[in-house]
């Protein structure tokens, strides 16, 4: 990926922040808007909309169980989107425990990857 100015960081990590309260929305109107006009924006909100949708249904099943699991959910995921914003801020890589629902386009990849003959 190119480098990424101080706005398109400061805006996904604004969009993960708000994720925390809003859960799956920010991800997608991100998603929706961004995807085309912006690789970086496309990747960030495509990993935590798939990250979204892959806690999603484990709080359907802990309004089932008592609400210390609905709690230990709500903590492991803030943990998780706290530590992407870190590693956001000092440029690192980082990574989601989600299933791929929404995959990376074959028209990105080659543009990402279009040194590499």
């Amino acid at each position: 990926m190119n480098k990424q100015s101080k706005k398109e960081i400061f805006l996904v990590q604004l969009m993960l922040g708000i994720s925390l309260i809003l859960g799956v929305i920010p991800p997608l109107i991100m998603f929706l808007m961004r995807r085309k006009k912006n690789l970086y924006y496309c990747e960030s909100s495509r990993r935590a909309l798939n990250f979204h949708l892959t806690i999603f249904p484990f709080f359907i099943i802990s309004s089932l169980l008592p609400s210390g699991v609905k709690y230990g959910i709500l903590a492991i995921e803030t943990f998780i989107i706290l530590y992407a914003i870190i590693r956001i801020a000092f440029k690192r890589p980082y990574y989601y425990p989600a299933i791929p629902y929404i995959k990376i386009k074959e028209s990105s990849i080659e543009k990402r990857y279009s040194h590499v003959r």
